[in-house]
């Protein structure tokens, strides 16, 4: 049988047998039918079948070109989400060949344009493309604005982080300001940090909403200054963000350096031990905790030697065993006496060889 004509295959999209229609659509994209980009896109406005509208989809992924593109770009602001998603999926596949198309969209009155323009140069990912993201620092729509920062952080653009720095400050809208936050531990500066601590000079001016962001930004590169805040935040005691606040003074003691805790530091951490967190979160405090070499921490590990609670017990020894001294050694050896917990017994053994 000879192939089938442009013409044949247009009018087959239109077939009453849905296998046809997906053949059809499939000879388009092999053929290299340029004509019949505007065929398909126009078929798939109306496809009732959900395996052809993705044959449709698939087909044109395949097909490259400013054809391809100058059609396309069009449908970013259909109705329907099913198109408007394979259409960002189309265009970023085109990579660098649809960088010039995306910006002049991006210039478009229409907010959902810029929008899925932005979405689509940022799967593009590439230096250029988040180049033409950061134009959109200026956009008159807030959700557009909370868009790029975002991207922008995913993208690493550090090139960036000072129009984020101006617009964390100069912005009323929290989102917009978490988002900032975000980008910015991922890209921010020393101008950053200035940002954020003109921005909460003390614990009360941290939002609800924006403790979250804080705290990941604390967590990258928050330093010493951060340190009564995030006591505070110990000392909340219906906080939910027990992970966050202990990545938080994770990072700024790494950065610190400290050989020992600061007393008000560990005061709150055996305190918030004692308060009704998750049992996870308590471990991970243990073992933070064990890395230092004030002389209480030995005494609170001491406490969670319980076998009772073997997720404790587990990391209270553990943490003991990086103490290593000759009182450590003796709280093991006490442990160990009748215990039957196999894993438990395992655990202690490998610090006690350590302490021999």
């Amino acid at each position: 049988m000879d192939a089938l004509g442009l013409e044949d295959l247009i009018s087959d999209l239109y077939s009453s047998e849905e296998k046809t229609r997906a053949f059809a659509a499939e000879d388009i994209a092999y053929d290299g039918y340029v004509e019949g980009i505007g065929p398909l896109l126009e078929r798939l406005q109306v496809e009732p079948s959900r395996f052809v509208r993705e044959v449709i989809i698939s087909s044109l992924k395949k097909m490259q070109g400013p054809e391809l593109i100058a059609q396309v770009i069009p449908y970013l602001n259909s109705d329907d989400a099913f198109i408007r998603n394979g259409c960002i999926d189309i265009l970023s596949r085109q990579g660098e060949d649809a960088i010039e198309a995306l910006r002049n969209s991006l210039r478009s009155p229409d907010k959902d344009i810029r929008k899925f323009s932005l979405d689509t140069l940022f799967l593009i990912g590439t230096e250029s493309a988040a180049e033409i993201i950061a134009a959109s620092l200026n956009d008159p729509d807030v959700n557009n604005l909370i868009t790029a920062v975002e991207y922008l952080g995913r993208l690493e653009l550090r090139a960036q982080v000072g129009p984020i720095n101006k617009l964390f400050l100069d912005t009323q809208n929290t989102l917009l300001r978490c988002t900032c936050l975000e980008t910015m531990a991922v890209i921010g500066n020393e101008e950053s940090l200035q940002a954020v601590n003109q921005m909460y000079p003390d614990y009360q001016s941290i939002s609800f909403l924006e403790k979250y962001s804080f705290l990941k930004f604390v967590a990258r590169k928050g330093n010493m200054i951060h340190l009564a805040l995030i006591i505070s935040l110990l000392e909340e005691k219906n906080s939910l963000m027990h992970k966050e606040i202990i990545n938080a003074i994770e990072g700024i003691l790494r950065r610190s350096k400290f050989e020992e805790l600061p007393d008000e530091l560990l005061t709150a951490l055996n305190e918030y031990l004692d308060s009704p967190i998750r049992e996870i979160n308590k471990y991970e405090i243990l073992l933070l905790i064990s890395d230092y070499k004030n002389r209480e921490i030995l005494d609170i590990l001491k406490k969670y030697l319980n076998p009772q609670n073997r997720l404790l017990c587990l990391g209270a020894v553990e943490g003991i065993g990086q103490i290593g001294d000759a009182e450590a050694r003796l709280a093991l050896i006490k442990l160990k006496e009748g215990l039957v917990d196999e894993e438990l017994l395992e655990s202690i053994e490998r610090p006690l060889n350590k302490l021999m």
